[in-house]
Order: structure tokens, then C-alpha cells, then sequence
């Protein structure tokens, strides 16, 4: 029960890592606050992990739903311990064939509606003078790839912004971390890991452990910095990547 009386903001709780996630720390005694767009989907999460876990429907890129969500999670449990970013989209399109809306769509998920929640949420850690945020990058904030622009970009930008938090809020007892996974198996992947072919030369020149994670593999991780177990690492950013990032 490595996270029993401990209250925690998952954004994207109700599927793929974020629901993972959401299992992994129930079962570690968290009393949860589920946050995400896809109402349905959402609350069929929640209802799965049992009637004391919270689901707010909004989307992070909007102040209003954010403020609402900290409200909520405040007003039900009366303290937030650990904050969860997972939310996020992606996006592949060359450079110089990507617009404006699209670019601006990817930045706004995964680093300006993350940079909204966040600010919000240091608003209580500050008052509580503790808390853990735990930040779900990727491995295409370490590197690149073409045709992803706007996502490396955003995923560099938040690995930069967890090193900021952790630097500047240290000293309040508030720890701030990024998990930067490869490719794992979830819905998000799943149209791009439905080309078999490329799927595999990937696994056979890019993975050494030759397969792709697992969502409760990336859960475990998290589960790791989010509990007291990792009370003196902040500021870290640890690939989940079956050695992608050692190639």
C-alpha cells in the first residue's frame, strides 16, 4: 500500500498508460481523480476501479476545465499528493508540410494545457509543502525522429519544464520527474503498429529487448516516482524503452 491515504490527479486516466496507471495506484491504496475528454470512456474507467474513484470529463487545454478538476479533486479528498500528466496526442507530418493548427494542436496537449494543470495543482503543494508530480514524456524528448516535429518539440520542452519545477520547488518538498517511454501498446499506437513490417525492423534494430512495452510496465515506473520509495530523486528524466535510448 505504497500509496494508501495519498491522493492523485491522473490526466488521461481512462485508458492506455493513463488507466494503467490509474489500476496500478488503486491497488496501492490512492484515492484517484481521473481527468479526460472522452466522458464515456472516462467515467467506464472509474466505474471499473470501484465507487470511491473520481471522474472529471474536460479538456486540459481549457483553464475553466482544469480549475474545475483541482476543485473537484480538493472538495472530495481534501489534499492533492501526486499529480499524474499523461495526457497528450500525437502528431507526424514533415516539417515543412505541417500547419499552423496542427502544430499548435500538439503543442497546446502536451505542453501548454500540461503547463495549466501543473500550475494549479503547485498552487496546493505549495500550501501542503509537498507533493510528487510525475511527468509522461517520451523518449522523442532524449531524441528525435523525422516526421514528428511538433512532437519532439513538446515533449523536449516538458522534459525542460519537469527539471524547472524540480530545481525551483525542491525546496518546498515538492518533487517533480518525467518517465520517457517508447513505443508502447496502446490505442494511441495502435494505427502505427498496424504496419507490421516497419513494426518489426523496428524492434530489430532499435530495441534491444526486441518488443514494444507494456502499459503496466510504464505504470510500474511510474508508481515508482510518484511513492515515497524515490523521495530523493527529482529533476530525472528515465527512459522506459527496452534500451532504445542506449542504442
Amino acid at each position: 500500500m505504497r500509496l494508501e491515504n495519498k491522493t492523485v490527479i491522473i490526466t488521461g486516466g481512462g485508458t492506455g498508460i493513463g488507466f494503467a496507471c490509474a489500476e496500478r495506484f488503486h491497488k496501492e491504496g490512492a484515492r484517484l481523480a481521473l481527468f479526460g475528454r472522452r466522458k464515456e470512456v472516462l467515467r467506464a474507467a472509474a466505474k471499473r476501479l470501484g465507487p470511491d474513484v473520481l471522474a472529471v470529463p474536460g479538456d486540459i487545454t481549457r483553464e475553466d476545465d482544469v480549475d474545475m478538476l483541482v476543485e473537484l479533486t480538493l472538495k472530495q479528498f481534501g489534499r492533492i499528493d501526486v499529480l499524474v500528466n499523461n495526457a497528450g496526442t500525437l502528431g507526424g507530418w514533415p516539417l515543412h508540410e505541417t500547419s499552423s493548427d496542427a502544430w499548435d494542436e500538439v503543442l497546446n496537449t502536451n505542453l501548454r494545457g500540461l503547463f495549466l494543470l501543473t500550475r494549479r495543482v503547485l498552487q496546493q503543494m505549495v500550501k501542503q509543502q509537498s507533493g510528487s508530480i510525475v511527468h509522461v514524456s517520451s523518449i522523442l524528448g532524449l531524441v528525435a525522429v523525422p516526421q514528428t516535429g511538433a512532437y519532439n518539440v513538446s515533449k523536449g520542452a516538458l522534459n525542460q519544464l519537469c527539471r524547472s519545477i524540480a530545481v525551483e520547488y525542491g525546496p518546498m518538498n515538492i518533487r517533480s520527474n518525467a518517465i520517457c517511454p517508447g513505443m508502447v501498446e496502446t490505442d494511441m499506437t495502435e494505427a502505427l503498429r498496424a504496419n507490421e513490417d516497419m513494426m518489426t525492423d523496428w524492434k530489430e534494430h532499435y530495441y534491444p529487448m526486441r518488443r514494444f512495452a507494456r502499459p503496466e510496465e510504464v505504470a510500474n515506473a511510474c508508481l515508482f516516482l510518484a511513492s515515497d520509495e524515490s523521495s530523493f530523486i527529482t529533476g530525472t528524466l528515465l527512459p522506459v524503452d527496452g534500451g532504445f535510448t542506449a542504442m
